[in-house]
């Protein structure tokens, strides 16, 4: 049976499953989470690779698992997944095209991006053109992003064999959906990310991500009853009598937070609803550890008139005597989907799978995995010398013969080690335009980054009409995080809600750390204080800083 291992890394653990294929049937073999601590990953984004590697070294020791190949599984706004429809080409060709092109579907630089597509039809019909197109699934994802994760990976000597978006895992681990089984939105709550995704029919029709997860509730728990977070963490996740006076507490503490997290997702519902015309969401899938928390997942559905049911990861499988009780079980439940999501890549039709794992790492993971062979190989000749100086006349006589096969295959990997002396200066050359590149990307603007911020800063009823940047000519690096002096960005805002618009619009603003000193101007109320118009000025501080500089640097 052929195993694979989908590898989560979250905000507030990594975890793995192992699950057994074959044509019969699909068999949970091991499973396996290591919490990490508050910081190590921020908005899906590794910021401390050591801290991770341990926990992942931590994770293969204790989980047991057969390999150290994984499909590695990545989330956050730096991840982009659309829909397209585009000309009908073959693979080869469309890829060569999206290269180009793909600017208009995905708000990153080509050169920043990794991506992948897999076609979902063909010959669609858009707006009357008699052309052949064919509609695209295009996910990508900011080199950087992926860069944090890597690094931690090859640290702990572990090796991704693909790396998938972790939306697309959550809806492989729920399972194909009938063709007319209507519109179902996916939510995972985590730590710090809550993901919401849609499909139709089992097709991906828009994901995003929002900042707020079940972190918030602990520290809102452990704040008003003064507790540490672990013990806010386990009355959150009702660790408790239910009639218990703390766990009341607990309950009333987070009612707020539950409220205003429901909210936010209804509205992300909403947005698809109102972009995709026709649409009515019938289903409410959910999964996550913070979905544990009582009352929550209720709250989510609000008063929608929608079926509501939880994500079981393991219904589908076999499970075998992975070593959890049934108190560890329940909370592998809640937690695993996207794990073992991941680890269903390998079952998926080649031509169905995406993997955003750059081109030039897959070539340095196969350059090592060459440098091994040889080094077996100069192993295995020198065990034919031995034999040679101890064997008999006839023995010889094959070792000398089996020593000239190996001097072929000398001079082959001599031949090969030329070619990589070539690829080395070409390294040199690519290294030299790398930091000339650097220098002169010092100080730049990652002003897809600030504005993706502000849009999920944006209160409810109130939409960005118009907007516009500048950046300082100063050196980015001359001034102090948090000072003004980076930029400026101007917007022209509408929507209702009147003047407590305008100042949850101010609020929302004053939590990015890319802005400050934000102040609004020209407000335009109607005679009933519903709906406003006002004009924003923020400055950029050095955290709106790109790190495309870093990116290129040898």
């Amino acid at each position: 049976m052929e195993t694979s291992i989908g590898l989560d890394i979250g905000s507030s653990a990594v975890r793995a499953a192992e699950i057994g294929i074959d044509k019969n049937q699909r068999r949970l073999c091991r499973y396996a989470q290591i919490g990490l601590p508050s910081g190590a990953v921020v908005d899906g984004e590794v910021v401390n690779p050591g801290v991770v590697t341990e926990a992942l070294r931590r994770l293969w020791t204790e989980g047991g698992f057969s390999s150290r190949k994984v499909v590695l599984g990545v989330s956050g706004h730096r991840l982009i997944v659309r829909q397209a429809d585009v000309p009908a080409l073959n693979d080869e060709d469309l890829r060569s095209a999206l290269r180009f092109d793909a600017q208009e579907l995905i708000p990153i630089p080509m050169d920043d991006a990794s991506f992948d597509f897999q076609v979902i039809s063909r010959n669609e019909a858009v707006d009357g053109s008699d052309r052949p197109m064919m509609r695209i699934l295009m996910a990508a994802a900011h080199k950087e992003l992926l860069r944090g994760h890597l690094t931690a990976l090859r640290a702990a000597d572990l090796e991704a064999v693909a790396i998938d978006a972790s939306p697309l895992a959550l809806m492989r681990v729920v399972g194909e959906s009938e063709p007319d089984s209507g519109v179902e939105a996916l939510v995972a709550i985590g730590a710090e990310l809550t993901t919401v995704a849609v499909r139709q029919g089992g097709v991906p029709r828009f994901i995003r991500s929002l900042g707020v997860g079940g972190s918030k509730l602990t520290v809102g728990i452990a704040n008003a009853m003064h507790v540490d977070y672990g013990v806010a963490e386990t009355l959150k996740r009702g660790g408790a009598p239910a009639d218990s006076p703390q766990l009341v507490q607990a309950r009333r503490a987070i009612t707020h937070e539950m409220r205003d997290l429901g909210e936010d997702v209804r509205a992300t519902m909403d947005f698809f609803v109102s972009q995709a015309e026709g649409a009515h969401i019938e289903r409410l899938l959910v999964t996550g550890g913070a979905s544990q928390t009582e009352g929550l997942v209720e709250q989510l559905a609000g008063g929608l008139d929608i079926e509501l049911r939880r994500i079981d990861p393991f219904a589908s499988l076999v499970i075998g005597d992975i070593g959890l009780d049934p108190n560890a079980m329940q909370c592998a439940r809640a937690s695993a989907a996207t794990a073992v999501g991941l680890a269903l890549w390998t079952a998926e039709r080649p031509g169905s799978r995406m993997s955003l794992l750059p081109g030039e790492v897959a070539a340095a993971q196969k350059a090592r995995r060459m440098a091994l062979l040889a080094g077996a190989g100069v192993v295995g000749v020198a065990a034919l010398l031995a034999f040679i100086g101890a064997g008999e006349a006839f023995a010889a006589h094959q070792a000398r013969s089996q020593l000239h096969s190996a001097q072929q295959q000398a001079s082959t990997l001599q031949s090969k080690v030329a070619q990589l002396q070539a690829q080395t200066a070409i390294h040199n050359q690519v290294a030299s335009r790398a930091r000339l590149a650097s220098a002169a990307l010092q100080g730049d603007v990652d002003w897809v980054r600030v504005i993706n911020e502000v849009e999920a800063a944006t209160p409810p009823g109130l939409s960005i009409q118009s907007l516009s940047g500048t950046r300082s000519t100063a050196s980015g690096g001359a001034t102090s995080a948090g000072s003004s002096g980076v930029g400026t960005l101007t917007f022209s805002v509408s929507g209702s809600g009147g003047l407590p618009a305008v100042a949850a619009w101010v609020d929302g603003l004053h939590g990015d750390h890319s802005l400050q000193g934000t102040w609004v101007s020209g407000i335009t109320t109607t005679s009933n204080g519903g709906s406003v118009t006002f004009t924003s000025n923020s400055n950029l501080t050095t955290n709106a800083h790109s790190d495309r500089a870093k990116a290129v640097q040898p």
